[in-house]
């Protein structure tokens, strides 16, 4: 009978386990850690093709646009100026100024295009549509900085009459029968635009007509809002839309107008205006004198 078995021993080996302590300590946390996440496959987002272009595509790329070519054109114009004297550029008339800045607009452009051209592929524009939606930001903000142009240039106050003095509106006030002579003689006018006031110089009345009254005031800007406003010395006034266009210039308003009663009346104590009555009342009548008359 053979005897017991003995193990076997092993002189100068281990088993991979007891190779080394560390090792098997990262490979115990590896695995625990491995057995957290679940096997099978995970969703990855993908940038899918845009079936329209949609305006607020075209407005995001705009603006990216925009900022593109205002930082590219500062980085460009910076390095041109430091590159102008070893370019052997002259200074002369501000020859160096004028390259940096000309860089600067190139080197913009291109940073505009690739803003662009970035935000469109970032929002799933593809293929042809990348050059519409390009063209697209650009008209848009051409489109925005002529109407920013043109609300700024409405709003400002335009002259009359650039190349000489300013014309002049002649002016009747005529007062009817129950108006007292001594209060008609008090009387004052004042022109209200929507650009500026002016007081109407109105002349003393004749002695063989002391209920009619001559004036005058300069127009200075082109406006179709004219208020004229004719104040009693004890308060009220009465108040007439002149009815004459922003340029009243051409010889049409240069003849007299009929005469024309109030619109408003502005009475003593009163809340505000209010439209004026059909009765009898103080008219005026006016035309437009240049230059040239």
């Amino acid at each position: 009978m053979r005897g017991p078995i003995k193990a076997k021993r092993t002189h100068g080996h281990r088993s991979p386990l007891q190779a080394n302590p560390v090792q098997t300590h990262l490979s115990k946390r590896l695995l625990g850690r491995a057995r957290f996440f679940r096997s099978g496959r995970y969703r990855v987002r993908v940038a899918e093709p845009a079936k329209k272009l949609k305006f607020s595509t075209i407005l995001l790329a705009a603006v990216a646009g925009l900022v593109g070519f205002g930082v590219f054109l500062f980085i460009g114009a910076l390095i041109a100026s430091f590159a102008a004297e070893p370019l052997h550029v002259s200074p002369m008339e501000g020859g160096r100024g004028v390259f940096a800045m000309l860089i600067g607009m190139l080197v913009g452009v291109i940073g505009f295009v690739g803003a662009v051209w970035l935000v469109l592929r970032r929002r799933g524009v593809r293929g042809v549509r990348v050059v519409v939606g390009g063209i697209a930001a650009f008209i848009l903000i051409i489109v925005s900085a002529a109407s920013a142009v043109g609300i700024w240039y409405s709003m400002q106050p335009h002259v009359l009459n650039r190349n000489g003095p300013e014309p002049l509106l002649r002016l009747e006030v005529r007062a009817p029968e129950n108006v007292a002579p001594d209060i008609f003689a008090e009387v004052t006018a004042e022109l209200t635009t929507d650009r500026n006031g002016a007081d109407v110089v109105l002349e003393k009345a004749a002695e063989t007509d002391r209920l009619t009254r001559h004036g005058y005031v300069p127009l200075y800007y082109r406006t179709s809002h004219r208020l004229l406003a004719v104040k009693f010395p004890a308060g009220g006034a009465r108040l007439y839309n002149l009815r004459l266009p922003a340029n009243p210039m051409p010889k049409k308003y240069h003849a007299w107008s009929e005469w024309q009663k109030p619109d408003f009346v502005d009475e003593p104590g009163s809340t505000g205006p209010k439209r004026a009555g059909t009765g009898p009342d103080i008219e005026v009548r006016y035309h437009v004198e240049t230059a040239d008359d």
